[in-house]
């Protein structure tokens, strides 16, 4: 509904305009009670004082014998879109349902923060999502999120170089961790689309910014992946190892980036972004250099080179990653400030 209203002025420096009809008795507001008024960019969105975000219902429904990893990709997109009560029916045909839901509930408690089971019987399973935002904001989540990754990726190098298995074991464990955070700030922006009252209890100020939180969640989860390929490859590695050592050096540089890219985030500051970004550049050709110029032509066993540019291509990705993080940075003061001075 779209209606053309007349701005009316009173007294010195008052404006009003009239509310519609319709959407007045829709609601229930009766004269004397209040709105609320939020400023959008250059817009005004009006609620009830009194309204509570929309609690939104999915089901899923299974009607033939499938993985349980497939049935819990789709919980988690719909987990992820801001679903609050998502209900999964089996066709009672299918064996082994015990089986299924119980595998189910395990993966939804470890990889799903706030999700709790309200209901069960032998062929339905209903979830209820129970994440109160303001237990944990935005920005805290996010550098909840960066403290786990920055971890796994320290311990993950120190693992390879000095093939610690037991290390290299824990960084693995800690990836669940790194997805359970991940998907409760996916979702906190979804519903930050779905709800501008969401929007500016999180702290942000337009769309755009979403967008761009949510490419940087992103990369710090992928971030987390790769410390976690360079874990699995702590196992395959030779114990005398002739370049370990200089990956481990290179892979500091990309810890280090990861990190300056954040701080870029936390002070929201362009120029520390552009010296990341350069950074990573500078960090991405000398990984290439080793890797190009010293390991690939040197005389060691194939399957060390193979392990070495498993490696490389894992620190390589990370770099770029946080090259990411320091743009998306930049998106996001772009998106808050009209007038940007380059200096």
């Amino acid at each position: 509904m779209v209606e053309r209203r007349k701005i009316q002025k009173t007294g010195s420096s008052s404006f009003i305009v009239t509310l519609p009809k319709d959407w007045i008795d829709s609601i229930g507001i009766k004269p004397g009670d209040y709105v609320l008024v939020y400023e959008h960019g250059s817009k005004l969105i009006i609620t009830p004082s009194y309204s509570e975000a929309q609690q939104l219902s999915s089901e899923i429904t299974v009607l033939k014998p499938v993985s349980v990893d497939e049935i819990f990709r789709v919980l988690v997109s719909q987990y992820l879109a801001g679903y609050d009560t998502i209900t999964i029916v089996f066709k009672t045909n299918i064996s082994g349902l015990a089986k299924k839901i119980s595998e189910l509930k395990n993966l939804a408690r470890v990889k799903l923060a706030g999700v709790e089971v309200v209901d069960e019987t032998y062929d339905t399973l209903v979830l209820k999502i129970l994440l109160n935002l303001k237990e944990l904001p935005l920005m805290r989540a996010i550098r909840r999120l960066h403290l786990i990754v920055n971890n796994m990726l320290a311990d993950a190098l120190e693992a390879f170089r000095t093939k610690n298995t037991g290390l290299a074991e824990a960084v693995i464990q800690r990836d669940d961790e790194a997805d359970r955070f991940h998907f409760m700030i996916i979702r906190q922006l979804s519903l930050a689309l779905l709800d501008i009252r969401i929007m500016h209890e999180l702290g942000i100020s337009n769309p755009v910014e979403t967008l761009n939180y949510r490419i940087l969640a992103r990369n710090l989860e992928r971030i987390a992946d790769h410390a976690v390929n360079i874990a699995h490859n702590v196992f395959k590695r030779p114990n005398e190892c002739t370049y370990c050592d200089k990956m481990y050096e290179l892979g500091q540089r990309a810890l280090s980036l990861l990190n300056k890219s954040m701080d870029s985030l936390y002070k929201l500051s362009r120029r520390i972004a552009e010296e990341t970004i350069l950074e990573a550049k500078n960090a991405v050709n000398d990984l290439q250099e080793l890797l190009s110029k010293q390991i690939l032509p040197s005389k060691i066993s194939d399957s060390e080179k193979t392990i070495l540019s498993m490696v490389y291509d894992s620190l390589r990705r990370i770099m770029r990653y946080s090259n990411g993080i320091a743009e998306a940075t930049l998106n996001i003061k772009v998106a808050r400030m009209r007038s940007i001075n380059v200096k």
